[in-house]
């Protein structure tokens, strides 16, 4: 079967150009799709720099970007991968053998930081659990492209749209974990501090699941 890999990219040029070199190294029936949203650096560039890489442009925001991506896609499956995250070696054959299962509409893998510090490794564990708030976009979520277009895609909200699908996804069928793990870049903690990242990514989860609007918590995440 035929994956689609949709990369959503906004400023990327610190990370696109290895992260495309990985993935087209990569064994697998795929197609890969950048969707960038309208960046001010060479993401673009760089991303139209690969030949067999379709390089589309979308309007600015993660779950627009995705849909547009989705849109042009010919797979029978749809991989969103964020742009900076290496996929496993194995990815290809685990992503099959998971959504052979008629009753799994959707998966992730595990997830792996590119950091040895200590509180990566709790988020690593963490990360096993088929929980819609221990699943993130940069766990590399895949979905099969005819429960894509039932649910009507990502829903045009400008953050936690990877938490939102998930819930309309369950209402399809199971959603279930690799045991493989892709490996994602620590960079949003730099800035923070890793606990104190932490910290604001665990209260912006319990906003949303009170209720907070994604546009008021936004403010509080920005793009990188």
């Amino acid at each position: 079967m035929l994956i689609s890999i949709i990369i959503p990219a906004l400023n990327e040029e610190k990370v696109i150009a290895e992260v495309l070199e990985h993935t087209l190294w990569l064994q697998g029936h795929s197609e890969i799709i950048v969707v960038d949203g309208g960046s001010q650096d060479q993401t673009l560039e760089l991303a139209k720099s690969f030949e067999k890489v379709n390089v589309l442009q979308s309007s600015k925001g993660r779950a627009a970007q995705m849909n547009y991506g989705a849109s042009k896609a010919t797979g029978d499956i749809f991989l969103f991968l964020h742009a900076d995250t290496y996929l496993p070696k194995t990815y290809y054959n685990d992503v099959n053998k998971l959504l052979q299962n008629t009753e799994i509409v959707a998966g992730s893998f595990k997830l792996k930081m590119d950091n040895p510090h200590p509180i990566f490794k709790f988020y690593q564990w963490c990360s096993q659990f088929n929980l819609e708030f221990f699943t993130y976009g940069d766990h590399g979520m895949f979905m099969k492209a005819e429960a894509f277009k039932t649910i009507g895609g990502f829903k045009p909200i400008p953050f936690m749209e990877d938490v939102e699908i998930q819930k309309r996804l369950r209402q399809l069928g199971k959603l279930k974990k690799t045991k493989s793990y892709v490996t994602t870049s620590s960079r949003r903690f730099q800035k923070n501090g890793v606990i104190t990242q932490l910290i604001i990514d665990t209260l912006l989860v319990l906003g949303f699941k009170l209720g907070i609007s994604p546009n008021r918590l936004k403010r509080f995440y920005p793009d990188h």
